[in-house]
């Protein structure tokens, strides 16, 4: 089975923002919450949701609303539009091709960040 989550996601654990620090055996996982300076240890991964991605975290991370529901950044000359849909969901493109759909998490678009060799940490 694929791990959910790598070290870096935004995750909500207990209604507060964390950040996963380190994966113990798939199932269970280092946070931290950087708003009260804690680390939580062997969290278990049932315990743990998903941080929704709204356009909020995009605009503190350099995201700009370029028309109603397009997003748009550049980073490192590669220009990715993000696609709202229904205020949860969201697709990715690099010009007209989609490239990722039906995001709905911040560790989705940090996985996909990585995935292009990008800069993946987000501030929440």
């Amino acid at each position: 089975m694929a791990q959910k989550y790598i070290v870096g996601d935004v995750v909500m654990y207990h209604n507060k923002i964390m950040v996963v620090k380190e994966p113990r055996d798939g199932s269970h996982f280092d946070l931290s919450c950087p708003k009260e300076g804690l680390v939580y240890d062997l969290v278990d991964i049932e315990e743990m949701k998903p941080a929704r991605l709204t356009s909020e975290i995009l605009e503190k991370n350099g995201w700009m609303l370029y028309h109603l529901y397009y997003w748009f950044v550049e980073k490192e000359c590669l220009k990715l539009r993000l696609l709202e849909f229904d205020n949860y969901t969201w697709n990715a493109c690099i010009g007209d091709n989609v490239i990722r759909i039906n995001m709905y998490s911040v560790s989705d678009l940090q996985h996909l960040l990585f995935g292009l060799g990008l800069n993946s940490e987000m501030e929440v």
